[in-house]
């Protein structure tokens, strides 16, 4: 990155990107939250000038059938892109890489304790012999 005079760095093209790739999803969420509102408060204008006080419940139920099934909609998409900003690649990969460092880490610790037991054994692999023969102990 290079820097300014004020010694602020420099934003790179791939930074950009996703900085602009966030700003269009937040937009959406903002698009999509106003419209939320205004279609909602629109929805309960007309039951409470047209259906209050009736007996048949019928668009009330369907109104807060929309509300909280639309509702849910506005949360799942607010968690998407303010909380759970990290692509799924991304995650994934970022898991890989520190697997693969814990498995390089592993393998370095065993080769140290091989050489290290490789020093401390006797050059000469000698097995000791038995004085008495195997099958003595069956002649008596």
């Amino acid at each position: 990155m290079e820097e300014n005079s004020l010694n602020i760095p420099e934003i790179s093209q791939e930074e950009e990107r996703k900085l602009e790739k966030m700003a269009a999803r937040r937009t959406s969420f903002k698009i999509h939250f106003a419209i939320f509102l205004i279609a909602n408060a629109f929805l309960w204008v007309v039951w409470y000038f047209l259906f209050k006080g009736k007996e048949d419940m019928t668009f009330l139920k369907a109104i807060l059938f929309v509300l909280i099934v639309w509702l849910l909609g506005v949360i799942l998409h607010y968690m998407i892109v303010y909380k759970w900003t990290k692509s799924y690649k991304e995650k994934e990969l970022s898991s890989l890489k520190k697997k693969h460092e814990e498995y390089r880490r592993e393998i370095e610790t065993l080769k140290a304790e091989m050489l290290k037991k490789e020093d401390e054994a006797p050059e000469e692999d000698t097995v000791e012999e038995e004085t008495e023969p195997q099958n003595s102990r069956f002649i008596d």
